[in-house]
């Protein structure tokens, strides 16, 4: 989906509305979107943190050909159903 494989919109119900907001506008700016020959991005090792049994922050390296980027984001348990959300999402 950050490739533009596939829509934002599939992981809207994984999202609250900012975390969804924030994956819709990196999929617009398209910073992971392979450039030139169609490059499979590889991920590198995942470093996660728990800051409350409710949240966890992780980050990951995702190699496109020569280049590199991190993706961070912020999972958040919702209240009442129990469910992991995106809240939110960055590549730089």
């Amino acid at each position: 989906m950050l490739t533009g494989v596939r829509p934002a919109g599939q992981l809207q119900r994984h999202t609250t509305l900012d975390g969804y907001g924030g994956l819709t506008a990196l999929v617009r700016s398209g910073p992971l979107r392979p450039r030139g020959a169609a490059t499979r991005p590889r991920l590198g090792r995942v470093h996660d943190s728990a800051p409350s049994a409710e949240v966890v922050e992780a980050c990951v390296r995702v190699e496109l050909g020569p280049r590199h980027h991190m993706v961070a984001f912020r999972l958040e348990r919702h209240r009442r159903t129990g469910q992991w959300q995106c809240a939110v999402v960055e590549a730089r």
